[in-house]
């Protein structure tokens, strides 16, 4: 992670175009298809910079929350510059199993190019700690590469989210791109 932590300047200068040109032709029509209501409270797990955290925040109202949790102090920094103007955002440096957060408090959480970032003997236990952190009917949306050389197995990814006692309930394989989404179903 520490190439992540200290990037070089290349890296940091892909990341500013990505936020100009990705976000508004890949993240706003994938968040378009949440259906949220403006009101809920959203964690963006391994949210980098914020790019996709500022037109996340564009689908939130006043009463909506948006908590951003990253590992690095870089990135959360740049996330930080990035959202300044928003008063309904928070930002969480950390690893999400050690963070002070109340199990239940997140109605939806983004998962965007994390997981195969996480080492593998960690997946498990970090999926189990979003789950928790999940309330009963929210859902967890993921988009993660899954490219042998750069990415997660599908298989990998139903199995860790399946495991963590989440449902998948939608499913889209775009050129080497997983998009799922999984609900915390209410306990019976």
């Amino acid at each position: 992670m520490s190439g992540y932590d200290h990037p070089s300047t290349l890296f940091v200068l892909g990341e500013m175009i990505k936020g100009l040109i990705k976000g508004p032709l890949v993240y706003h029509p994938y968040f378009k298809t949440f259906g949220l209501k403006g009101n809920e409270k959203v964690l963006d797990f391994g949210c980098g910079g914020g790019v996709g955290s500022r037109i996340l925040l564009k689908f939130l109202n006043q009463q909506g929350h948006l908590t951003c949790v990253d590992m690095s102090d870089f990135w959360i920094a740049k996330a930080r510059k990035r959202l300044k103007r928003y008063g309904n955002v928070e930002f969480r440096v950390g690893d999400i199993r050690e963070l002070d957060i109340p199990d239940s408090t997140f109605d939806v959480i983004l998962v965007i190019k994390v997981i195969h970032h996480i080492p593998p003997a960690e997946r498990r236990d970090t999926v189990k700690a979003l789950s928790r952190k999940l309330k009963e009917d929210g859902a967890i949306f993921v988009r993660e590469p899954t490219k042998k050389s750069h990415g997660t197995p599908i298989e990998e990814i139903l199995a860790l989210f399946s495991e963590a006692g989440l449902k998948e309930t939608e499913r889209k394989e775009l050129e080497s791109k997983y998009l799922g989404k999984f609900q915390k179903l209410r306990k019976k």
